[in-house]
């Protein structure tokens, strides 16, 4: 097929074989690549009730199918059984990992478990298994800059010493300064010895009709790079982000307890704060050729220490407002640290937030921390406690797995633990937005921001949840769509573009409804996994007491999520009917299976549905 290798490499660490297996098109036109390639990978060979660290769980780097074809389309998509949730997890990464590995392959699937810490070496199709012991014990920047002497061409996806400690916020960091943050994945690769892979630049795959595929190309990228319409975003890309979100009631300050704060405190870490200290990015930030620019390069002293780093709104934003640290250096070098330790920048920031919200209780003192923390805004215990927990050390032993498990360790403080299956929330209160906390609630790895937003833009009073469940399920389909494609959801492109390029890329005709048809199954199959391991949909499809309290003030003062408990079930048996899924137990059903074309998993979601019937009966024991 155009567009594509058609062929995936398998590395089996056990037994340090690599294998090289073709990718039929039938499955390519039923997964297309990215997240949906990932998803039926780890469904079709990682079990239900496989532990997420042991040797049985596999771990999949998958580009896009338009990954490096056209603009702002830098995306991979990593993608395992998640060893913080438990659920089939994928999470995107930027920069030139993607393109480089898909003029090689479709997918890398990793296996098995090496007995010494090893890397994977990428190059003209192959893939080698190189020894990694010089790197283990070290931070990813020093990794990638041991890895370009040795491959000064390479494009570097690490893991830090966090995942080698089998954090379950661990991340996987790609040319030192983005990430497949979410989910913990860097632990699976931890688990497995996985230091790192190093990919060369390969062929890129051809595309169908190669003239009209670049004239659009430069229609969109002139397009993105001149409209004043983007203007916004390519001065300060998401780096303004805590301006908006706290305007709107929406933001993540002090662990979600104050979503509102005023514009002279969120300006402190905002766009023309951040933009102060912007720099020329290096060489290996391949970010600054595309049109639309989510993140400023910026080059920060702290506490005597110059780094340079790239933060979007998210890491600002958990990192600072959640934790009360309204100081940009202060946060640049924590987005830093945790970048160089490989720990995940958003559940990192909710954890420490809540961290410091018992403290500020009373609920947790110096004799459990082992220290003094002063609560909101202490800088020097942040930065402690981000070291403790990529070390496994003292209290950071408590956190390195996330706020979920952190509560239940200390055994208090569960009530403002700001999670949904076991995933930290990202920085965004869905206080602030109507029917936005259900899409929380049912996306696929728990809490995300990155699973469709409901339009219009309402608060939770106006009216019943349910109205806008129709807009969140088409924008859940196009957040698919966009990590099927490999492409960015910062650039702007409308649905009937993304299948018009994909058209002209592989020669056979794709509409928008073809897409949203498999971004549903795709959604479907990693429903039927999960509820056949341990989801529940109907007791875990749900949302922490934090978004049940009123919001204390602002724009959004007195909304909670819903309207009351009602709404959220209402809007929830929308969710589920629209979706084609059983309306009380949250399951698709075996006829959905079949019209979408995917009558391979009907027996499977028949299972799951007697397997969620029986744990609403019986229990879930």
């Amino acid at each position: 097929m155009f567009g594509y290798k058609n062929r995936l490499a398998r590395v089996n660490l056990t037994t340090g074989k690599v294998s090289y297996e073709e990718l039929p098109d039938e499955v390519i036109r039923k997964f297309i690549g990215g997240k949906g390639l990932g998803y039926y990978l780890i469904y079709r060979e990682v079990p239900p009730g496989t532990d997420p660290l042991s040797e049985a769980n596999k771990f999949v780097f998958a580009p896009g199918g338009l990954t490096g074809l056209i603009p702002g389309s830098s995306k991979v998509i990593a993608v395992s059984k998640s060893p913080e949730t438990r659920l089939i997890s994928d999470s995107s990464g930027g920069d030139a990992f993607g393109p480089k590995l898909k003029g090689h392959f479709d997918a890398l699937v990793i296996e098995g478990k090496a007995e010494e810490p090893v890397y994977l070496y990428v190059s003209d199709g192959e893939v080698e298994i190189r020894d990694a012991k010089h790197l283990w014990g070290k931070g990813n920047y020093e990794v990638a800059g041991k890895l370009w002497k040795e491959h000064p061409k390479a494009s570097i996806a690490s893991i830090g010493p966090a995942g080698e400690r089998l954090s379950r916020i661990a991340n996987v960091i790609y040319d030192t300064e983005r990430a497949s943050g979410r989910g913990g994945l860097g632990a699976v690769l931890g688990s497995k010895k996985v230091k790192a892979v190093a990919v060369e630049p390969g062929e890129k795959p051809g595309v169908a009709e190669p003239e009209e595929f670049q004239r659009l190309w430069r229609e969109f990228y002139d397009h993105f790079v001149t409209d004043p319409k983007y203007e916004h975003s390519r001065n300060y890309g998401t780096s303004d982000g805590l301006r908006s979100s706290a305007s709107l009631g929406m933001s993540p300050a002090y662990n979600f307890s104050r979503p509102h704060i005023p514009d002279e405190l969120a300006s402190k870490l905002a766009g023309d704060e951040v933009k102060k200290y912007e720099v020329t990015p290096e060489w290996f930030v391949h970010g600054k050729s595309c049109p639309i620019k989510c993140a400023r390069y910026v080059e920060v002293e702290y506490r005597g220490r110059k780094i340079r780093v790239k933060p979007e709104y998210e890491s600002i934003a958990m990192l600072g407002a959640a934790t009360g640290v309204f100081n940009f250096p202060a946060v640049a070098y924590f987005n830093w640290l945790v970048n160089d330790l490989g720990l995940d920048s958003i559940a990192t920031g909710n954890t420490l937030g809540w961290l410091f919200e018992m403290v500020e209780r009373g609920l947790v003192g110096e004799e459990e921390i082992g220290f003094p923390v002063k609560g909101w805004g202490d800088e020097e215990a942040e930065e402690r406690l981000i070291r403790l927990m990529a070390e496994r050390k003292g209290i950071g032993a408590v956190l390195a797995d996330g706020v979920k498990r952190a509560c239940e360790r200390l055994g208090r403080g569960c009530e403002f633990a700001v999670h949904v299956k076991g995933m930290e929330s990202p920085a965004w209160d869905p206080r602030g937005r109507r029917t936005y906390a259900l899409s929380y609630a049912t996306a696929d790895v728990g809490a995300s921001h990155l699973r469709g937003w409901p339009r219009p833009h309402q608060l939770p009073n106006q009216g019943p949840a349910k109205e806008l469940v129709p807009s969140l399920i088409e924008a859940r389909d196009e957040s698919y769509i966009t990590d099927m494609l490999g492409t960015c959801k910062f650039v702007s492109y409308k649905m009937e573009d993304l299948a018009r390029f994909y058209s002209l890329a592989t020669g056979e005709e794709w509409t928008v409804e073809e897409l949203r048809k498999v971004a549903q199954a795709v959604e479907s199959i990693a429903r039927i996994h999960d509820a056949l391991d341990w989801v529940t949909p109907p007791l875990d499809d749900v949302i922490p007491p934090r978004w049940w309290e009123p919001e204390p003030d602002g724009p959004a003062e007195g909304n909670k999520a819903f309207i009351d408990h009602n709404d959220f079930l209402e809007a929830r048996r929308e969710f589920y009917r629209l979706r084609g899924w059983h309306e009380e137990l949250g399951v698709p059903l075996p006829e959905t299976m079949e019209e979408l074309g995917y009558g391979e998993f009907r027996g499977d979601a028949e299972r799951a549905l007697e397997v969620v019937r029986k744990r609403m009966e019986f229990g879930r024991d």
